[in-house]
């Protein structure tokens, strides 16, 4: 067990050590899965913002068009809940993306092959791990959108989740984005799209996932906007960054000696911030 853990080949993720992150398909009428995570974007989307009308969902589920094509990310949490979706969307027949309908692009951006493209879209977090006022549907702080710290630490399994709640969400995000990053990395996707607002972009750049703006700010579902992301240079910037996030990221084994010194380099940051 011991050379397990030198070697990085401990089962228990360093990162997201509460969580299960789950991807595929959505069959509604087969999968248990399918329906939790169109329950949760129900209470999210319909009940919480209101971006939806609830009476179009009778049945609870919130659902369109392009769900039965996309690829779905599930989080469940140790007690087997699904606590946080998001989705990939593939252009459809007619090379569009569902961003498309409702916002633009800047003039000069020239778009990559469509076929190796997908829209990140329907990105929530459960409402139990959104605690504090000001957090984001998608289990962001203000206090990390504005002021942005060091989340990409590991941490102690060990301890209760309830202690880390507060650091959880931000996690929650993360091991999503690792699902669809994989799933595309091995599926020829090398660009994503979001219709996103600053505060997530910024946040999510603060984690290491760096998006260009490339339209302007326009209402969809609240001020967004639309943004860009190369995988291939989100990849390279992390190996460049932080070895441990980068190994993290791309699924690789991540040994003891490692997880020590980053938790050790993040410590020392943290001290020298307060």
């Amino acid at each position: 067990m011991i050379f397990d853990l030198l070697l990085g080949r401990n089962k228990r993720d360093p990162l997201t050590p509460n969580f299960k992150f789950f991807g595929g398909a959505c069959a509604r009428a087969k999968e248990s899965l399918c329906l939790d995570i169109l329950r949760l974007r129900y209470e999210v989307y319909c009940r919480e913002c209101h971006f939806l009308d609830a009476e179009d969902y009778p049945d609870g589920y919130e659902s369109d068009a392009y769900d039965a094509s996309a690829y779905h990310v599930a989080a469940r949490n140790e007690a087997g809940q699904v606590v946080g979706t998001v989705r990939l969307v593939f252009a459809d027949a007619a090379g569009r993306f569902p961003f498309e309908d409702h916002c633009t692009t800047f003039a000069e951006f020239a778009f990559p092959p469509r076929v190796e493209c997908a829209e990140v879209s329907r990105l929530v977090v459960s409402k139990g791990y959104r605690r504090r006022p000001g957090d984001t549907m998608q289990g962001v702080s203000r206090d990390f959108v504005e002021k942005g710290r060091p989340d990409a630490i590991p941490i102690d399994p060990n301890d209760p989740e309830g202690k880390h709640r507060r650091r959880i969400s931000p996690q929650i995000l993360m091991g999503m984005f690792r699902q669809m990053y994989l799933h595309s990395r091995n599926n020829g996707i090398h660009y994503w799209f979001a219709a996103m607002e600053k505060g997530l972009a910024r946040s999510l750049d603060k984690m290491g996932f760096h998006y260009t703006q490339v339209g302007p700010e326009m209402d969809y579902y609240g001020p967004v906007a639309v943004y860009f992301a190369d995988l291939r240079v989100l990849s390279r910037d992390l190996r460049e960054s932080s070895e441990f996030l980068s190994r993290w990221f791309e699924g690789e084994p991540i040994t003891l000696w490692l997880t020590l010194k980053t938790w050790v380099h993040y410590k020392r940051l943290a001290h020298r911030k307060s």
